[in-house]
């Protein structure tokens, strides 16, 4: 009872819940990914999780990459979390939800060590894709230019070029803000957003290099289903969100789980051979 009154004054339930959090580990070839992270309150089948991620490896990335839009990646970790009403009426009551994935990137055009370097190309990768060949923007350009030709008066290119931009803004993929550094806890994360001005919903992204070639990308996903309900669930996922990231390291893996590593992989090693 104590719980509703408590969800009724704060106006949801649900979301990351960081009393039950667990301490996850993986093995980024030579380094070891640590995280906290709170457990999903969504109902879901567990796939076994892979502990070792070998990026550098060319044959790993193409096996298991993905492709959305601009993104091309390798997840090896998603979470997500729901906020819904204190009491629920309909069952499409939903206020949101967050989700947290964590995934390998990959790319030859920049050099990912450099964070400049890196925080210029993936805004610039998000740009040249939606208005690309196969991009929205291109799209929505493309029959604005068609639907103008057919007008008695078309519109005079400048005209055009502002209605174009109009409709980009409201359902394309308009510009989005440059990368920043963002310092969390001594390590300097390359972050952008992709958003638009008239939507709630968003994707925040922090990148950390990994290689000349890599970099580990962490995806926050901010998705609002009741717009007028936003404002009661955003401060928490915010903050949820920010203390995930200050839960990551990314250090030397430590001797003892160095060694029973090279121990393992030996015992394969001769097995295989035998």
């Amino acid at each position: 009872m104590i719980k509703l009154v408590q969800a009724y004054f704060r106006g949801f339930i649900g979301g990351p819940d960081f009393s039950r959090c667990i301490a996850h580990n993986y093995i980024l070839d030579d380094k070891q990914l640590s995280f906290n992270i709170p457990n999903s309150n969504v109902v879901a089948a567990e796939t076994p999780a892979d502990i070792n991620i070998p990026h550098k490896s060319s044959t790993w990335f193409e096996q298991n990459k993905k492709s959305f839009e601009q993104h091309e990646f390798v997840r090896f970790f998603t979470e997500n979390w729901m906020y819904l009403p204190p009491i629920s009426i309909t069952p499409s009551s939903e206020y949101g939800m967050l989700s947290c994935q964590f995934r390998i990137k990959k790319t030859n055009k920049v050099d990912v060590l450099n964070k400049t370097n890196l925080a210029s190309f993936v805004t610039e990768a998000y740009h040249e894709f939606h208005n690309g060949i196969d991009g929205v923007n291109t799209e929505i350009r493309q029959t604005a230019i068609e639907q103008s030709s057919k007008m008695a008066m078309p519109f005079e290119a400048e005209e055009l070029e502002n209605q174009i931009n109009l409709i980009i803004n409201n359902r394309g993929k308009p510009t989005i803000p440059a990368a920043v550094i963002k310092k969390i806890n001594e390590t300097d994360w390359i972050f952008y957003q992709e958003l638009r001005s008239n939507v709630f919903s968003r994707s925040d992204f922090y990148c950390l290099p990994l290689s000349e070639t890599c970099f580990l990308e962490v995806e926050f996903r901010h998705r609002v289903d009741l717009n007028h309900k936003h404002k009661k669930w955003k401060k928490h996922a915010l903050a949820s969100q920010e203390r995930i990231m200050a839960s990551i390291t990314l250090a030397d893996i430590p001797v003892e789980q160095d060694n029973l590593l090279t121990e393992n992989t030996t015992k394969t090693a001769t097995t295989a051979n035998a």
